[in-house]
């Protein structure tokens, strides 16, 4: 059963999914500076993306045509 969500922040499988990419090609674009850092990374390496990281990275993503309009 899943966890309750203790933040509003998302995690790179939310974020993937939003923007119609894999998790391998999100984080191989945002270490490759094409898309922002995320929003937050906890001790663990966990990254986690707020609401308007996402706004950011979609206009990005469109404007590179890495995901359709």
């Amino acid at each position: 059963m899943p966890r309750p969500r203790v933040s509003p922040q998302m995690t790179t499988t939310e974020v993937g999914k939003e923007l119609n990419m894999g998790v391998g090609w999100l984080v191989s674009w945002i270490e490759h500076g094409a898309l922002p850092q995320p929003s937050f990374v906890d001790n663990n390496g966990v990254r986690y993306f707020s609401k308007e990281w996402l706004r950011e990275a979609k206009d990005i993503a469109v404007s590179k045509r890495l995901v359709p309009s």
